[in-house]
């Protein structure tokens, strides 16, 4: 078979632009630090790479609501402890209360401090957290100016006048998603987190009833005082099952954020296999290919200097 010089120095020319190619490929991953910079570099990794970005940004989102979920229920915890300290405080003067040796002015001034609990029982009821109300259920904000998910208000009831908490929050418990298909309630509803303990109206019954120092009937003012204490103790024991059915919620959270870092350094660490270059490998590659390149551009100096005058 014939070969012309000109076939030589298409082949010489083919042979150089392929490693040439090769060379750019080579320098690109190395300074990008990426295996491929286009799609059809490496298909296969491609897609392994997509897949797990997505698994990256889905555990971004579901540790952003675990993070938040937890500011919900810390703040939710802090408001219930509160809340049992003013209780643990009511029940220490509704026992003053109950004493014989107090008189109608003492009265008075325990049903005072009796109505600053009450106050502050209702102020702990509306606590808010980043600016949502963390009692109120899926109606966290939008009330209008002045309102609020608890508001106490006075009743006029002919010449009796008495207090009542009236509750304008959302009858459901609001959910975060902290995992596929799994929801955690971040915000309950008032009704069932506060309201239904009766603490409220424990609190009003056991301020009118020291209001009105039954003098004529000692005895009955003091069961009265004795039932409140006892429902006292109740509002105690609903507001403590509230403080542990948060920190059972808080611990599965916990737990799940454990596995979600765990998750999150498997699925970069996957990432980096298919996606960044291996440094080391790349550039003992680039060295051989510099060298072949090398070679070939002294053989095609060689080749392309020969003539038939060199031999006349």
């Amino acid at each position: 078979m014939r070969v012309t010089m000109n076939t030589v120095y298409d082949n010489i020319l083919n042979n150089l632009n392929r490693l040439t190619e090769r060379l750019d490929k080579i320098n690109m991953s190395v300074s990008s630090g990426k295996r491929y910079s286009r799609p059809s570099d490496a298909p296969s990794d491609l897609v392994h790479a997509l897949g797990y970005r997505k698994a990256l940004r889905e555990i971004s989102q579901y540790r952003r609501n675990i993070s938040d979920a937890k500011g919900h229920l810390a703040t939710m915890e802090t408001a219930l402890e509160k809340m049992q300290e003013q209780v643990i405080r009511a029940k220490e003067l509704a026992i003053q209360g109950a004493n014989d040796t107090e008189n109608e002015a003492s009265r008075k001034m325990l049903a005072n401090e009796l109505r600053n609990i009450l106050d502050e029982v209702v102020s702990l009821s509306n606590t808010q957290h980043n600016g949502r109300y963390i009692f109120a259920g899926t109606k966290t904000d939008g009330y209008p100016p002045g309102e609020k998910p608890f508001m106490l208000e006075t009743i006029l009831a002919g010449d009796v006048q008495t207090m009542e908490v009236r509750y304008q929050g959302g009858s459901e418990d609001l959910y975060y998603e902290y995992a596929p298909a799994k929801k955690i309630v971040v915000a309950r509803n008032g009704e069932e987190a506060i309201a239904r303990s009766g603490v409220f109206e424990t609190l009003i019954g056991l301020i009118q009833t020291l209001e009105n120092n039954n003098e004529e009937d000692p005895q009955l003012e003091a069961e009265s005082i004795q039932t409140h204490i006892s429902r006292l103790d109740e509002v105690l024991d609903y507001l403590n099952a509230q403080r542990a059915d948060i920190g059972a919620r808080m611990n599965r959270l916990e737990i799940k954020e454990t596995v979600y870092d765990d998750l999150e350094l498997t699925n970069k660490e996957n990432l980096s296999a298919v996606e960044d270059t291996d440094l080391l490998e790349a550039i003992a590659e680039l060295r051989a290919k510099e060298t072949a390149y090398q070679a070939a551009l002294s053989s095609a100096a060689k080749v392309m200097n020969l003539s038939l005058v060199n031999y006349l």
